[in-house]
C-alpha cells in the first residue's frame, strides 16, 4: 500500500503505536516507542501538523512480521 493512499483509519496516534507493537495487553511505553525509531527499528511517524503524530498500521504491523522472522531464524 501507498501510504500516502492510506485511510485515515490506516494510521493511528501515539498510543495506537505502542499498542501495534508490543500488543493490546502489553503496549510498548512511549520512550520505548520513540527510542526505537531513534535507532531505526520502529517506522518513524507522519508527521499530519504541529505535534500531531501518525503511524501507518501497515508499517507497524510489518516490524511484528520482521521480528518473528529475526527471532525464528529467518529473513523478513
Amino acid at each position: 500500500m501507498n501510504i500516502a493512499e492510506a485511510e485515515p483509519s490506516d494510521l493511528v496516534d501515539e498510543t495506537g503505536a505502542c499498542r501495534e507493537i508490543g500488543g493490546a495487553e502489553s503496549p510498548v511505553h512511549r520512550s520505548t516507542l520513540w527510542r526505537g525509531i531513534r535507532d531505526g527499528r520502529y517506522p518513524a511517524p507522519l508527521k499530519m501538523g504541529p505535534g500531531i503524530n501518525r503511524w501507518s498500521r501497515a508499517e507497524l504491523r510489518a516490524v511484528r512480521v520482521k521480528a518473528a522472522a529475526a527471532r525464528d531464524g529467518g529473513a523478513a
